[in-house]
């Protein structure tokens, strides 16, 4: 009870939720600074080993009570960097990670910050520079990276300067902080008073709804229909605080070969986009909820051969095993299922539950369902529950279905464990 009072406090996280969306935060800087480490740091509370992103990872974390922020943690080697643009547009903020003991490159980071803020796309965003590394003895002072970077010089925006270290943590809710207050600045000075109607329904922005003594029609008809919306949201609030409490996200590892669709599927189920990826090195994590009440903390391990060798050390704790089968891919069928095969007989997956997601059937030649249950010889998982069902990522065909089943798969399996 004590736990559901103190969020229900949170009473301005409840309306915030009401009036905008989780504020979409760009985190760049070079390669190697830590800005993946800092987002799992952020996220998870844990300090994840990491190889260079090539890529992104996307993940949404809650700096302070009542904002929501989607960091956009974009890889950092000299040749991904010209991709960054393609991230700048409706960002509320950038966190710009910069390793401190790194002299000798500061006059590139202040570089690549300046090519950043210099676009169209992010004119006056507040720049958080989070001055990473601190813990190491010939770590630049952050007066020195003010001058290093010429922080000086952005006088068209607002920006805050923070020592952190990635690994302990020191620092990165106090930068993320005082990036909250920066963006809410943010975006008062962009919002505009407005009125008007959407399908006969009188509008208002409510931040404006105190600053204004000129408004008296549908006064009383706006408050009727923000105490009805604020009712239902108290409600659904309380049943997601509930939920909150009584279980911990599962946790699913999501593993398959190069190629099969892995990465697609996980952000088709997260942002419900089609986000254009390239080759997992590495993995990608991500917090999805496919039901009412069901929370899954989805592991999608990169596939590459040479990769593979490595999945054994994301087994522990398992409850769920998501395999993802490139349909099409039929000359590699076989070598899926050795995979398949070779997980399943490890000691940390006794009785683990699969679910199969076929992907790849919009193509022309793709195996049926029914056939990829024999090319995989999914009968002889004999030990455990599991389940196979057609799929296509981009359009996200099939994706619900399948974590739906898991959720089930997932549920009788904690049942089972607590017996």
């Amino acid at each position: 009870m004590g736990v559901i009072l103190d969020k229900l406090a949170d009473f301005t996280g409840l309306f915030s939720g009401f009036t905008r969306d989780p504020a979409r935060i760009l985190m760049v800087g070079l390669d190697a600074a830590g800005k993946t480490t800092i987002l799992y740091k952020l996220k998870l509370n844990e300090v994840v080993s990491t190889i260079p992103t090539i890529g992104f990872n996307v993940e949404t974390v809650s700096p302070c009570k009542g904002v929501n922020f989607t960091v956009w943690d974009v890889g950092g080697q000299d040749k991904i960097r010209p991709l960054w643009r393609h991230y700048f547009q409706n960002c509320s903020g950038i966190l710009y990670v910069v390793d401190t003991n790194d002299r000798e490159r500061f006059a590139e980071s202040r570089d690549e910050l300046m090519n950043v803020i210099d676009s169209d796309e992010m004119r006056s965003v507040p720049v958080v520079v989070l001055a990473n590394k601190q813990d190491l003895p010939a770590a630049a002072k952050l007066s020195e990276v003010v001058d290093a970077l010429h922080l000086q010089k952005l006088t068209d925006r607002k920006w805050y300067i923070q020592g952190t270290c990635a690994t302990t943590g020191e620092g990165l809710f106090e930068g993320l902080e005082e990036m909250s207050r920066l963006v809410k600045d943010f975006k008062q000075s962009r919002r505009r008073f407005r009125v008007g109607t959407d399908n006969g329904l009188f509008v208002i922005h409510l931040h404006c709804f105190y600053r204004t003594g000129h408004i008296s029609r549908n006064i009383h008809r706006v408050q009727v229909i923000f105490c009805d919306i604020a009712m239902g949201l108290l409600l659904s609030r309380l049943m997601q605080i509930y939920s909150e409490f009584s279980s911990e996200p599962a946790r699913i590892l999501m593993l398959g070969l190069d190629a099969a669709g892995k990465t697609t599927i996980l952000y088709k189920l997260k942002l419900n986009e089609s986000v254009c990826t390239i080759p997992t090195i590495g993995f990608n994590v991500e917090t999805v909820s496919p039901v009412k009440g069901v929370t899954f903390t989805v592991w999608d391990v990169g596939g590459q051969e040479k990769i593979r060798q490595l999945w054994k050390h994301y087994y522990l704790n398992t409850q769920g095993l998501i395999y993802v089968v490139d349909s099409a891919d039929r000359l590699r069928i076989k070598e899926a299922r050795s995979e398949l095969h070779g997980i399943c007989s490890t000691p940390e997956m006794v009785g683990v539950p699969v679910v199969v997601i076929a992907n790849k059937q919009d193509l022309p030649g793709a195996l049926k369902p029914s056939e990829v249950v024999e090319e995989l010889d999914m009968r002889d998982l004999s030990d455990r529950k599991w389940y196979i069902h057609g799929a296509c990522a981009p359009n996200g065909e099939g994706l619900l279905e399948s974590v739906q089943e898991m959720s089930r798969l997932v549920k009788d399996f904690q049942k089972a464990r607590r017996r």
